[in-house]
């Protein structure tokens, strides 16, 4: 049986472990450290929870799928795991982080020569009857890439540099959660300036698609957004030495850390107030 481990059992970790269960591949993850949350998730896919040696030694490979600012760490804790095995398993960066930071988390595995390639991870996750998120990949991936189409995930293998599928999530998401981030200023200043049904007049009669994306989108972003700040930090690294561009994500990502702020403070927050002000005005719009 072909034996996967999967780190990280938020929503997109467990669910693509879950995917893979289903498909017939046996799932492994570790909990240690883990909240009940995750111990719950990782049940409910079908994932087993074993203690790390274990789960280095059963795996043929192993998927990183955490917050950004957990990245490098999860590699650096896995690393001497892998290099006592005696046939060491893939190691699969899966996260949100830019290609310059896969290439430094990569060096301890490439002088060892272990095997590790690179992922990203470009849509929702896997839901029951839908092909789920595309998985492109990059690096020393053409196996692996067959392995989990095997088993139900939609993989695109991009070429054999390593960075390659990092540096497409980071433009992707910079354009998407971009422009999210843009959307959320502009209302917020608009309200706050004495403009703001002035703004959802207009934006109904001149960008009706811009304004229905962005009330639709903006309300699911609130729960996301401490995890966007890490991901937009990773994305201004990305576009560095570029003048200007890496100092305009870097304070989207200073946004998306002040809405996150918001969120936890609750519905009395200015800033999630008006923002449902705006979004609400959207979709009545529609």
């Amino acid at each position: 049986m072909t034996t996967i481990a999967v780190i990280g059992m938020g929503q997109m970790g467990s669910s693509i472990a879950g995917r893979l269960a289903e498909r017939g591949a046996r799932v492994l993850t570790s909990l240690a450290g883990r909240s009940a949350a995750s111990a719950a998730r990782a049940a409910a896919a079908g994932v087993e929870g074993v203690d790390e040696e274990e789960l280095v030694a059963a795996a043929q490979m192993i998927l990183s799928v955490v917050p950004p600012d957990e990245a490098a760490g999860v590699a650096q804790h896995y690393l001497p795991l892998i290099a006592r095995t005696e046939l060491p398993p893939l190691f699969l960066e899966c996260n949100a982080i830019a290609p310059q930071t896969v290439k430094e988390i990569a060096k301890p595995f490439l002088a060892k020569r272990l095997p590790f390639a690179d992922a990203s991870i470009v849509g929702g996750p896997p839901e029951r009857g839908t092909d789920g998120p595309r998985l492109y990949m990059s690096g020393s991936a053409a196996a692996a890439s067959g392995t989990l189409r095997d088993f139900g995930l939609d993989t695109r293998l991009l070429s054999s540099a390593l960075g390659d599928a990092s540096a497409l999530k980071m433009a992707y998401a910079g354009i998407t959660k971009g422009m999210l981030a843009l959307g959320a200023a502009m209302a917020l200043g608009a309200y706050r300036n004495g403009a703001g049904d002035a703004l959802v007049e207009e934006l109904g009669q001149s960008q009706p698609q811009v304004f229905g994306s962005l009330a639709r989108r903006l309300p699911s972003m609130y729960a996301k957004a401490y995890r966007w700040e890490g991901e937009l930090r990773e994305i201004a690294t990305f576009l560095q030495p570029e003048a200007g561009s890496a100092q305009m994500l870097s304070g989207a990502a200073d946004l998306y850390a002040r809405i996150a702020e918001a969120h936890r403070e609750g519905p009395q927050s200015e800033i999630i107030a008006i923002l449902d002000a705006f979004a609400e005005s959207g979709r009545r719009g529609q």
